[in-house]
């Protein structure tokens, strides 16, 4: 496709891309199925039905059953079409499934896919990756010794709850694993593009240019877009280079472990789209791809109840479209995950399960993740929280407000705080993707936004201009006029007297709202993507029972693996989870199958 990227920077930057960078980083794998769909309610066990009135307990509550937890009846031998052995049967053809695939056969191992998905599925773009290549040709220090602070940071916001181990194997490796992901997709003609990092004035958050993402001319949109290039690449070279099948439109139903589940995992059943069921014998290992369970309404309920008492009424239920990309309603509907408990696996050990958010305050952004730096305000006209924070923190911020309403302000002068503003998919040479917006260029979104009423990129932002303060909040529905006036005036007198004595923002980035005209933008809620977790798992990607035992056989990557992330995803470090579980453990766990 042809794009000008002038002429999307002016129809498409009023806010710094803010709501494209939230679609940046989403789940990873497609599901490779299981039976169940959507689950209905919660279902008792035995004498202690919902439906008969009982009451949940300290004593009780782990006798009862969720739908989620109860396994289908297993199909008659008779009733199987067709059996296919392989050494390692790999469930969901993601970036995980398929990075998996691709390093265990180019070591010569015997690997078939199969996944519920029509075709290879992944969304976002961006891959963290500490120490490649790439940032050395750039001259970027971002070795595992020069990302010890931001590591420490991540694992103290996730209150240290996450396993380190797996951590560990993904920093030491990510840079050899995103090397060796770069030189494939070279071959498939995708190009490498490394984006900004973060700036936090106060350099809590600050990160180095470490999101690598890949592009082609036709789509050049790697932040956003490159996912699914490197996921059909992927597929390509597993089955051109290496000879591999992958079996589309293929549901997983359950697994089947020996010895009454007490042995290996030995094989997969599942279901094809004309109805007939296959069974997919494992020599060696049965490894889980197959995406989250934000489309499953009870393993919401049960393992990220802050996520679903906030997105509830967002996300959709009912049939589940296998070959989601960029949608936020939910996405998969934990096949892997229940596949997995009923043969005995164990859910992670972090509780609750952390969803992957963005938002915050809408405005000009300085960095492409960032929340709006200048004033934030809630329904009541007060400020709310130190504005210097990233998107995904604003995000958490706005949720917690009446209304889970935020309001923002600014002023004309403000496009002049920076020389250029980073457009979401720039390269931090502006080699490729979307050029860096001017200050003028800003200031025309601006008054294109504010013109449409709302933000013309999808923020969900509505968007306000008036000529002075006065006209201006008179517009912003549902505030606090008066206490708003008021606020907007005070803050002014902290930037100019270069102290904020509410909040204490940094003074290097306090500006007074004083030249007009005057913009304002009001949203409600924030971006919903996916849930990060699952099956309990430890750092050679082995899915485990209770007591920490391995399941002989049985392996998870992507998305659904347990316990790497904690309390929510931030993207402090921009493109983790690609980097991270869908790339660089997966790579390492196809290796190591290969060895087995």
């Amino acid at each position: 496709m042809e794009l000008n990227r002038r002429d999307f920077l002016k129809g498409a930057l009023a806010t710094g891309a803010l709501a494209a960078t939230g679609t940046a980083l989403a789940a990873c794998s497609p599901a490779g199925g299981a039976s169940g769909g959507s689950d209905a309610k919660a279902t008792g066990a035995e004498g202690s039905s919902s439906a008969s009135g009982s009451v949940l307990t300290a004593d009780n509550y782990q006798d009862m059953k969720w739908s989620f937890e109860i396994p289908p009846e297993p199909v008659a031998d008779a009733d199987i079409a067709e059996t296919y052995t392989h050494d390692i049967v790999i469930v969901g053809a993601g970036m995980a499934g398929l990075c998996t695939a691709v390093s265990a056969a180019e070591q010569g191992a015997d690997v078939i896919v199969f996944s519920a998905s029509s075709k290879p599925i992944s969304r976002g773009g961006s891959n963290h990756a500490i120490g490649s290549k790439y940032q050395k040709e750039k001259g970027i220090d971002y070795s595992p010794e020069a990302a010890r602070e931001i590591v420490k940071a991540e694992q103290t916001a996730g209150t240290y709850l996450m396993d380190k181990k797996k951590w560990e194997r993904w920093i030491n490796h990510s840079g050899e694993s995103i090397d060796w992901t770069i030189d494939h997709m070279e071959k498939q003609g995708l190009k490498c593009c490394l984006e900004p990092g973060y700036t936090d004035p106060d350099g809590t958050i600050t990160v180095p240019p470490a999101s690598h993402n890949f592009y082609t001319d036709e789509q050049p949109f790697g932040a956003l877009f490159g996912a699914p290039l490197e996921a059909h690449a992927y597929a390509n070279i597993f089955t051109d280079d290496f000879g591999g099948e992958i079996h589309y439109k293929t549901v997983g139903q359950y697994l089947i472990r020996d010895n009454d589940n007490t042995g290996r995992v030995s094989a997969v059943v599942a279901q094809r789209e004309d109805g007939s069921y296959v069974k997919y014998v494992a020599n060696k290992a049965v490894v889980l791809a197959t995406g989250d369970f934000s489309k499953n309404p009870d393993m919401m309920a049960k393992y990220s109840p802050w996520a679903w008492e906030n997105f509830k009424d967002s996300l959709t239920f009912g049939d589940v479209d296998y070959d989601a990309e960029l949608v936020y309603s939910g996405l998969m509907p934990g096949d892997g995950q229940k596949m997995g408990l009923w043969v005995g696996a164990a859910w992670q050990k972090t509780y609750p399960v952390p969803p992957m958010i963005n938002g915050g305050a809408s405005g000009p952004a300085h960095g492409v993740i960032s929340n709006f730096w200048g004033l934030n305000m809630d329904i009541h006209g007060e400020r709310y929280q130190n504005e210097c924070t990233n998107f995904a923190y604003g995000a958490i911020s706005v949720l917690q407000l009446p209304q889970k309403t935020a309001y923002a302000v600014w002023d004309k002068a403000y496009a002049y705080t920076q020389d250029e503003w980073e457009a979401f998919g720039c390269c931090i040479d502006y080699e490729n993707g979307i050029m860096p917006s001017t200050p003028e260029e800003m200031i025309a979104s601006w008054d294109a936004a504010a013109t449409e009423g709302k933000s013309s990129i999808g923020t969900g932002a509505t968007y306000y201009k008036a000529d002075t303060l006065e006209e201006l909040v008179e517009q912003m529905e549902g505030i606090d006029k008066e206490q708003a006036l008021a606020t907007i005036k005070q803050y002014s007198a902290y930037a100019e007297a270069g102290l904020d004595e509410q909040f204490h923002v940094n003074p290097d980035i306090l500006y007074p709202i004083s030249t007009p005209p005057f913009y304002a933008t009001k949203i409600t809620g924030a971006t919903f993507l996916t849930v990060c977790g699952g099956l309990r798992t430890n750092d050679k990607m082995q899915v485990c029972e209770e007591d920490d035992t391995p399941i002989e056989g049985l392996y998870n990557t992507g998305i659904m693996t347990g316990d790497f992330y904690a309390n929510t995803y931030n993207f402090v470090m921009p493109g983790q989870n690609l980097g991270a579980v869908c790339g660089t453990l997966s790579y390492l766990l196809g290796r190591d199958l290969a060895e087995l």
